[in-house]
């Protein structure tokens, strides 16, 4: 944990007193003093570090010690919603104990009260039914009338009757109970006369019309007095004060006011001017309203907008319009349209915001915030990648300040890693501020970018150009120095001071055009090579196989000859800073290096396959630690890789199951070559618990294998595991090795199951990279003076490959295989040429082997042996390989029974022997 509570705090430290004390041992991302609802500070702050052993040390370094003569606590703060997290004792904290009692006690208190008001409410009601009835106790006739409605009930009989009627209403039926209410809610106060009867005139002619008299129920006739009685009562209320606060104001909400700020000095701010109200807001602080008579005394006060109270920047804001909505609201007018729709934008924004959230279940990408301004992406990146691979990790930065925004969405390849990153990493603490994660919004997208490159409607020009632009971004091995023979042709020309038509004519009986262009676009490419070299490249990156890419260098390509850096700048600029481009002197090629990682991605989408001059732009991401000096001009630390194992001597070697010295030599030796044919078991009964390190184990005594599969289906009830199906796959490198394991190691234990051997015909795929990087190793290492050509084109002469190679020494020979076929003069793509001196064939080999094509064919070179037979018979031999396999793999795809369709248990037989001995 890299936060830290400080407890028992002086009463009037300061912020800055704090960030200057506890910043001496570490980078601090966050401090938070607290406060009570009215501003008195409660003495503790939490305090936030860039990394755990800073925090650690500060807690080490402070804990115990004096601050301003207080001895203060110092202790790493809980996990937000941990069950370590201690009680709250506080009354300010809502969590605590005092308060949950409170809380209870007014639950308690406030369903007494309920109680009470109800039984008062029920007193009430017979109060007033007795209070009406007292007032016709001597009218004879509405006397008649309840005894024709109820013979049993005598009205007035004695007080004993009239109580027990009471009761027997108070436990009569849902009716009754409506009937009742009803009476009461209405509140009669019924001045009908005197006892007598009599009263003034109006009352004698509403007597002539008694009420007893009309065909009514009981409850119609009580409601009608009970309305007379309040109709009486409301004509008593006095009447309303005027309300002031109806008056139009055109009001100012001023933010980031100081805390403290009091009623008196933002009226001494406005001065000369007189607002006529200013409110401060008791519970919330950092804004306040200010209200003018007329709109021209507002735009004067606008006039003071970001100016300073008590040493504070503020900011203005109009707040009219939405003062008329509250106030609206509040009074239950109708509103003005354009009211309506100030009031309701940001709450439609916020709908709209809403809806396009997406479930992380269903997207994979994941919007977090609260990040310290010191966060990288590598930091973000190392922290998802914990629960699975992450697509991308978007990180915005302020074009100004140049420093990150403080927050950012993060994308996983499966969705269900993103729903345990969600589960498991919000509220939890990363550099001294608790994360916060929420599902992300779906980015409104171009129209463009949804365009389907199948559409009918597209012509084939725009769907291959849409095609290219959507695998832009993929890691496609591009020949980085690649020149077009236009370029060249160009080129040549510049350098020699003539016209192109002049380097491609071939009337003047030399060399072909194509071998012209061959041998220019060598010298500039070892030109742009020793280039690239001064400016701090290291071109090794492009040879090796692909590995992780840059995330912020960008290697443009096809560019059109002699491109400037003023003309690529200005393109690649819009995007953000550019920290440096590099760019030969043929200008075909460029290294571009942003400063950051978002602003690359932005110009990566961009600009990938759009038109520059006369071509398109073929961008791609360059390999990482393209560059031997970082921006700053520190020397680029290469990523420590590991050691390869010691040799171990043979008299050294241990013999591990009977396997002699001279196995485990050849084992080495065949560990970078490709699978023989026939190398492949099926392994049957392996226990469902069997992993494939398990079984490289059990059979690694044998000899190389070169690849282990284990067959697996996902769970049905947990789709997030995959279960193994009971057998597998092992395929060796050698085909020796699979025979002697197919006879004597059939039925051996792994795991406690009897394994089954049988042979299979599938040819299983292998991601060994390092074994890749090796055989690349080798076939640059030179063995003599013989270099094997692959990839001639079948169109090029004997003469013009001659011509090529000739350019860098003196040839002892060169051989090109002619086709087999009679009547055809054509060779087979492939030759050998063999030099005079090792130091020739070298220079040659280093400067074709880069980047040197003959009729839009790369060359492809390889040191060989010194033999020609074995030449010819290694390349037979590793076609017939590659087409046996091919072919294996064809017929696996063709018959799924060839390797499923198991037979019983096969024993070891003696003709199988015969055929070994034979």
């Amino acid at each position: 944990m890299s936060r830290i509570i400080v407890k028992q705090l002086p009463k009037h430290i300061t912020e800055d007193k704090l960030r200057q004390i506890f910043g001496a041992q570490g980078t601090i991302t966050d401090l938070q003093l607290k406060y009570t609802p009215d501003g008195k500070f409660r003495q503790f702050c939490f305090v936030g570090y860039s990394t755990e052993e800073e925090a650690q040390s500060a807690i080490r370094h402070f804990d115990n010690t004096c601050i301003q003569t207080s001895r203060v606590r110092v202790e790493s703060c809980a996990a937000l919603g941990s069950e370590d997290k201690p009680q709250s004792w506080s009354k300010y904290a809502k969590d605590s104990k005092k308060n949950l009692d409170k809380l209870k006690e007014k639950e308690r208190e406030a369903a007494a009260k309920a109680k009470e008001s109800e039984k008062k409410k029920k007193k009430d009601k017979v109060d007033k039914v007795d209070q009406i009835l007292s007032r016709h106790k001597d009218d004879p006739e509405f006397q008649e009338f309840l005894e024709a409605h109820d013979k049993s009930r005598t009205l007035w009989g004695n007080d004993l009757g009239i109580n027990k009627n009471r009761e027997n209403e108070e436990e009569d039926d849902e009716e009754q109970e409506e009937s009742r209410a009803a009476r009461d809610d209405s509140g009669v106060d019924a001045d009908a006369g005197d006892e007598d009867g009599s009263g003034d005139e109006a009352d004698e002619e509403e007597d002539t019309d008694k009420l007893a008299e009309k065909p009514i129920s009981d409850l119609e006739y009580m409601k009608s007095l009970m309305a007379t009685t309040s109709g009486e009562a409301t004509a008593k209320k006095p009447k309303a004060k005027a309300d002031k606060s109806n008056l139009e104001l055109f009001t100012i909400k001023i933010h980031n006011v100081p805390y403290n700020t009091k009623r008196q000095e933002v009226l001494k701010f406005f001065k000369p001017l007189k607002p006529y109200s200013v409110r401060l807001p008791s519970k919330v602080h950092g804004f306040c309203y200010v209200g003018f008579k007329t709109e021209k005394d507002m735009a004067k006060g606008m006039l003071k907008n970001k100016s300073f109270i008590k040493g504070k920047q503020v900011f203005f804001s109009d707040f009219t319009e939405k003062n008329k909505v509250t106030k609206a609201s509040k009074s239950g007018q109708p509103l003005a349209p354009a009211a309506v729709d100030a009031g309701n934008a940001k709450w439609k924004h916020q709908q709209d915001s809403l809806s396009k959230e997406d479930d992380i279940s269903e997207s994979g990408r994941i919007f977090f915030r609260n990040l310290a301004y010191t966060t990288t992406e590598e930091d973000l990146r190392k922290l998802f990648e914990q629960f699975g691979p992450v697509v991308e990790v978007n990180l915005p930065l302020d074009k100004l300040t140049r420093k990150i925004k403080g927050f950012g969405t993060v994308t996983y390849m499966m969705p269900e890693h993103a729903l345990k990153a969600f589960n498991t990493l919000d509220g939890t603490d990363f550099h001294g501020r608790l994360l916060h994660l929420l599902p992300s919004k779906d980015i409104e997208k171009n129209p463009k970018e949804d365009l389907d490159e199948n559409d009918a409607s597209l012509s084939f020009k725009e769907k291959k150009a849409l095609k290219l632009k959507k695998n832009a971004q993929k890691p496609i091995g591009w020949n980085t120095l690649f020149l077009g023979a236009n370029a060249v042709a160009e080129i040549l020309a510049k350098q020699f001071k003539t016209s192109k038509e002049r380097i491609l004519d071939t009337s003047d009986g030399g060399s072909s055009a194509a071998v012209r262009l061959a041998l220019g676009e060598t010298q500039v490419v070892i030109e742009m090579k020793r280039f690239l070299e001064e400016e701090g490249v290291r071109l090794d990156a492009f040879d090796e196989p692909a590995k992780k890419r840059s995330n912020t260098v960008i290697l443009a390509k096809n560019l059109p000859a002699a491109t400037e850096i003023s003309e690529i700048t200005p393109i690649f600029s819009r995007f953000g800073p550019i920290g440096r481009i590099v760019l030969p002197p043929s200008g075909v090629t460029a290294l571009i290096e942003y400063c950051d990682p978002l602003e690359a991605r932005q110009a990566f989408k961009k600009l990938a396959y759009s038109k520059f001059k006369n071509a398109p732009l073929y961008l791609e991401w360059a390999p990482e630690q393209v560059f031997t000096k970082t921006l700053s001009g520190e020397p680029v630390i290469p990523k420590s890789e590991p050691k390869p194992k010691e040799e171990v001597k043979p008299e050294e070697k241990p013999i591990v199951n009977d396997a002699k010295p001279d196995e485990e030599d050849s084992r080495a030796e065949d560990a970078d070559d490709e699978p023989e044919p026939n190398t492949t078991l099926f392994l049957r009964n392996l226990n469902f618990k069997t992993v494939q390190e398990t079984v490289e184990k059990h059979f690694r005594h044998l000899g190389s294998i070169h690849t282990v599969e284990i067959a697996k289906r996902r769970d049905p009830e947990n789709p997030r595991e995959f279960k193994s199906l009971g057998y597998g796959f092992i395929q060796f490198k050698k085909s020796s090795v699979a025979e002697h394991a197919l006879k004597n190691l059939q039925l051996t234990h792994i795991d406690g199951n009897p394994v089954e051997l049988k042979r299979s015909d599938r040819v299983l795929k292998t991601q060994d990279n390092d074994g890749a990087q090796r055989r690349l190793a080798s076939q640059k290492k030179q063995t003599g003076t013989k270099i094997l050509v692959r990839n001639i084109p079948f169109q090029a002469q004997y003469r013009e490959v001659r011509d090529i190679f000739k350019a860098f020494g003196e040839l002892r020979s060169l051989r090109i295989p002619k086709k087999a076929t009679t009547g055809e003069d054509a060779h087979r793509g492939f030759g050998f040429v063999d030099y005079m001196s090792k130091a020739e064939a070298k220079r040659a080999f280093d400067a074709l082997s880069a980047s040197t094509h003959l009729y839009g064919r790369r060359l492809v070179l390889e040191w060989s042996a010194n033999d020609d037979n074995q030449d010819v018979e290694e390349l037979r031999k590793r076609t017939a390989a590659k087409f046996d396999g091919s072919q294996a793999a064809t017929a696996a795809k063709r018959s799924r029974k060839s390797f499923f369709d198991v037979e019983g248990s096969v024993q070891p037989n003696q003709d199988d022997d015969e055929e070994e001995e034979q």
